[in-house]
């Protein structure tokens, strides 16, 4: 059996990735010794040496998942993960290109799959006073330059771990909704930022809301005929002026999403990548 190993957070916020990559698609441990033998242990970022010591000790094979760009801060731990991992996964493929420059182990891309429902497409902004919410991890927030943007007659409310507004999933989706847009600049000279998976401008169009960013990310640029990339204050003014572009835009969005990023069509292929590494030895 497939086996996600999730460790109690002992109060603290469950990672995004321990959400939609394990929780959403499959049976999740919080004791490495809930293992068994015959299983196949997906290991997330929240892992040890000694989580990988155990399943070594008890012949039990293991699969390293990698969401994120951590090489500089986890190269030591990684780097042991990955020589004992009978396989890796991870969210995008210029994610898989930096790993595979990295180990010689296969890499497999499984996509973030939505963890919301969908709700109904509404755009309908006071030009006077645009609505908008920006969302995303304190230190995405702390690298993004303001100064740039033209928020005069925007009303932002902006979301994250550590505040102005404290992140939760609920209040995420109720601020959405309040919300004419999602705006949703970037750092793209930082290092991590070109491997960043889809999920934040997935959130968005499942819940029926235009995507606002200048990203030049690998994933999210593949959503880039339903959401705006590019200069940010002109897709404002895009937006304002096309309503019924805007709609039809995160319609399609919506559809893409329904087609590729649901839990259901993610947990067919990390099934799929199971019965495949099923058949290798350790």
């Amino acid at each position: 059996m497939l086996k996600f190993y999730t460790p109690d957070r002992k109060g603290k916020i469950e990672p995004y990735s321990y959400r939609s990559r394990a929780r959403l698609v499959g049976k999740c441990i919080d004791n490495i010794g809930q293992a068994l033998n015959n299983d196949i242990v997906v290991l997330g970022r929240i892992h040890t040496e000694k989580d990988v010591e155990s399943l070594r000790n008890n012949n039990i094979r293991y699969i390293h998942d990698i969401c994120d760009n951590k090489w500089p801060m986890l190269e030591k731990l990684w780097s042991n993960t990955n020589e004992h991992a009978i396989a890796i996964t991870t969210t995008c493929f210029k994610l898989k290109e930096l790993i595979e420059s990295k180990t010689n182990k296969p890499v497999f891309v499984i996509p973030d799959p939505t963890e919301r429902d969908e709700e109904p497409v509404k755009f309908e902004p006071n030009p006077a006073r645009l609505n908008a919410v920006y969302y995303g991890s304190a230190g995405n927030l702390k690298q993004i330059d303001w100064s740039n943007i033209d928020l005069k007659n925007i009303n932002l409310q902006i979301i994250s771990n550590e505040g102005p507004i404290k992140w939760s999933f609920k209040i995420q989706g109720e601020i959405v909704r309040q919300s004419d847009i999602v705006l949703l600049p970037v750092n793209n000279d930082h290092e991590m930022t070109m491997y960043k998976g889809h999920n934040r401008p997935v959130d968005a169009l499942r819940q029926g809301r235009l995507v606002i960013t200048n990203a030049k990310i690998p994933s999210w640029l593949l959503l880039q005929r339903f959401i705006w990339c590019g200069d940010i204050n002109e897709g404002i003014k895009w937006a304002i002026n096309n309503p019924k572009e805007v709609k039809q835009k995160v319609e399609e969005g919506q559809r893409f999403v329904k087609n590729n990023f649901t839990p259901e069509i993610t947990t067919k292929k990390w099934e799929k990548i199971y019965n495949v590494c099923d058949t290798w030895n350790s």
